[in-house]
């Protein structure tokens, strides 16, 4: 367990929104018609997975389990309620198949919902270790090239690829030797994306433009570009990287391909106003050299500064570099400046906006002695109660922008993300839901 972090009326006041949203969000009819009724969430289209940790079912167990520890009064109902809903989640892999082995859909995701639980139940154990021995099986999943080929995004992210997948299964106590190989294969593959062909100079984290998500890519990488953000980018796999480090797994290239990743955090980085920011990504020129960009990306958790920083503190706690720490203290606190200044405009999500800050903030002021860490979790706690109110249906909304006002009840995109920031920064309760965006 964690301990609490803010206290007094704004520490009551956080309780009770945390308690109000988790309340609206134990109801699944509830949940299911709100969802009906609102417009489709762009950054989750499609039918809602119950078997989700980021999207789904899944993580609304995790935050009913989360409330229980939370001392509330509710602990009982709520306990009751995370194992019905998580029995929800897991039974509806027999109709829907879980997609992959990663974090936000897949089984990585759906394990550790269930690790959470199966700590101190066994009743979980049967369906977590099935779920082991799915992970355990590397079919699906791409060998390490031995060309200069690169890696898709979705191959080593956090989200669906390797870096998250890595990030669960280094959580497990005792992995049995199938899980130990399966570790060391995905940190064969970070490696691997983070280093050089046999005759290239430059690694393998390229995103050429035949990849590119939407055609707009074009306009701003027109000849490929290298991925910063922590979602989705070279963040991802430095920290998971880095984790796996600090657990003892030592592989062949490995602290080359650690150092190649801060390296190229380290050079993206440029200053403005208020210290260290990145850009979304790093284009590439005609000729394939980095072409230095110094338009921000967003303030957030999946691109920009706070998620950046959030990867090189991980590094730094796993090399033991004091200089690195420095860097990636000084750089949050940049970001920190920039949020308070309202820079950029932000959703009260833990994806885009200011929950997902909240969480990094929370790892930044109990892990370092940054004094604007800690003086700025009431400031952040308040203004993101400002943005929820009982008069939404899940007591806050996803905003993508003035008129998109969407009522999401998820962990990544939505209300209970919220709740979980809310829960951890008020009462005393477990911190490893944290380990879903790779911040801790």
């Amino acid at each position: 367990m964690g301990r609490t972090v803010i206290d007094g009326p704004l520490a009551e006041q956080a309780r009770r929104t945390a308690h109000l949203i988790t309340s609206r969000l134990a109801d699944p009819e509830y949940v299911a018609d709100r969802v009906a009724a609102s417009i489709e969430d762009p950054n989750t289209p499609g039918p809602r997975q119950a078997s989700s940790l980021l999207a789904g079912d899944a993580g609304l167990a995790l935050l009913l389990r989360l409330a229980s520890e939370a001392g509330s009064g509710s602990g009982d109902h709520w306990r009751r309620t995370a194992h019905e809903t998580l029995v929800r989640a897991v039974r509806s892999t027999h109709d829907t198949p879980l997609a992959g082995h990663g974090i936000v859909a897949g089984s990585a995701g759906l394990a550790l919902a269930l690790s959470e639980f199966a700590a101190d139940d066994d009743r979980y154990r049967r369906p977590l270790d099935s779920l082991h021995a799915r992970l355990a099986d590397p079919s699906g999943t791409r060998s390490v090239p031995e060309t200069d080929s690169h890696v898709r995004v979705g191959e080593y992210d956090v989200l669906q690829g390797a870096a998250g997948t890595l990030g669960y299964l280094l959580t497990v106590p005792r992995p049995d030797a199938a899980l130990r190989e399966r570790i060391e294969g995905l940190v064969d593959t970070l490696i691997s994306l983070c280093t050089p062909g046999p005759t290239a100079t430059e690694p393998r984290w390229v995103v050429p433009p035949e990849d590119y998500p939407l055609p707009r890519y074009l306009d701003e990488y027109p000849y490929g570009y290298v991925n910063l953000g922590l979602a989705h980018g070279i963040p991802g796999p430095l920290a998971a990287l880095s984790l796996a480090w600090r657990a003892g797994h030592r592989r062949p290239r490995m602290r080359e391909a650690i150092g190649n990743a801060i390296t190229l955090l380290s050079s993206a980085a440029f200053r403005d106003d208020f210290g260290a920011d990145w850009p979304t990504g790093v284009p590439l020129d005609p000729e394939g050299r980095h072409a230095p960009t110094r338009h921000p990306a967003r303030t957030a958790w999946c691109y920009g500064a706070p998620g950046i920083a959030a990867a090189l503190l991980v590094a730094a706690g796993a090399l033991g570099d004091d200089r690195l720490r420095d860097f990636a203290v000084a750089a949050f606190e940049a970001a920190l400046r920039r949020s308070e200044a309202h820079v950029h405009a932000v959703s009260p999500t833990i994806c885009h906006g200011l929950a997902g800050l909240l969480a990094i903030c929370e790892v930044f002021a109990r892990t370092t002695d940054s004094a604007h860490a800690r003086a700025s979790l009431p400031v952040l706690t308040r203004r993101l109660l400002a943005q929820c109110s009982e008069d939404l249906a899940f007591g806050v909304q996803n905003t993508e922008g003035p008129d998109l006002r969407i009522d999401n009840p998820d962990l990544l995109c939505g209300a209970a993300g919220v709740a979980a920031a809310l829960w951890t920064v008020s009462a005393s309760v477990s911190r490893r839901w944290q380990r879903a965006l790779l911040i801790a």
